[in-house]
C-alpha cells in the first residue's frame, strides 16, 4: 500500500511539474518541399528565388537548405514523393494545392516581389496578378515553378501582406509564437 502512495504521489509530481514547465522557445525553423529532382527543387529555391544556400552541409547529396528570413528556412530533399499535379496547379481538378506563403510588411513589397518574379514568367516561373482579397484580409500573389514533373511545381507560392487589423505587422521575430513561413509538411528526419 506504502508504494502504491508512493508511485501515486511521484506520477502527481511529475504531472504538476510538467503543467508549469514552460515551452522552449523556437530560434529557428525548417519547411521541408519534396521534389522529384533535387537539383531541379534547389534551383528553384537558388537562382529563381535567389534564395541563400546553407553552404557545406554534410547532407547536401540528400538535401539542401535555403534561408528563408531571420531562422527560417525552406528545405528541399526527393527523399518522399512529391505531390502531384497535371499541368496547372490551379485546375481545381489538381490535387497538389500545398501552399508556402512568404509574408511581407507592406503592399509595396508584394508589388517588389511581384516586379522581381513577373521577368521570368513563362520561362522559370508562372506569375499571377497581385490583389486584394477581402475574403482572406490580405494583398497578394502566387506564383509556381514551371517545372511540375521534377520540380516544385505543384506547390502554390503565395507573397501575402495581411490587411487584417489583429495579424502582428512589425512584430516578426519579436514572439516565442508559432514562425510565420509555417510548416506545411512534417520534417524529414524524426
Amino acid at each position: 500500500m506504502v508504494a502504491l502512495l508512493r508511485a501515486l504521489l511521484a506520477a502527481l509530481v511529475a504531472v504538476a511539474a510538467a503543467a508549469t514547465a514552460a515551452r522552449a522557445p523556437i530560434p529557428q525553423q525548417i519547411t521541408w518541399l519534396y521534389s522529384k529532382s533535387l537539383a531541379k527543387g534547389a534551383a528553384f529555391l537558388g537562382e529563381t528565388l535567389q534564395l541563400d544556400e546553407v553552404s557545406n552541409l554534410v547532407q547536401k547529396d540528400t538535401f539542401r537548405i535555403f534561408r528563408a528570413g531571420g531562422g527560417r528556412f525552406v528545405g528541399v530533399c526527393d527523399s518522399r514523393e512529391p505531390p502531384a499535379c497535371a499541368g496547372d496547379p490551379e485546375e481545381p481538378a489538381n490535387p497538389g494545392k500545398e501552399t508556402y506563403t512568404l509574408i511581407v510588411s507592406s503592399k509595396a513589397e508584394v508589388d517588389a516581389w511581384h516586379a522581381f518574379l513577373l521577368p521570368g514568367n513563362g520561362t522559370t516561373v508562372r506569375v499571377t496578378a497581385p490583389g486584394e482579397s477581402a475574403k482572406f484580409a490580405c494583398y497578394a500573389f502566387n506564383f509556381y515553378d514551371l517545372d511540375w514533373q521534377e520540380g516544385l511545381g505543384c506547390y502554390r507560392w503565395e507573397v501575402q501582406y495581411c490587411l487584417d487589423p489583429t495579424w502582428p505587422q512589425g512584430k516578426i521575430g519579436a514572439s516565442p509564437s508559432p514562425p510565420l513561413l509555417s510548416p506545411s509538411f512534417p520534417p524529414l528526419l524524426r
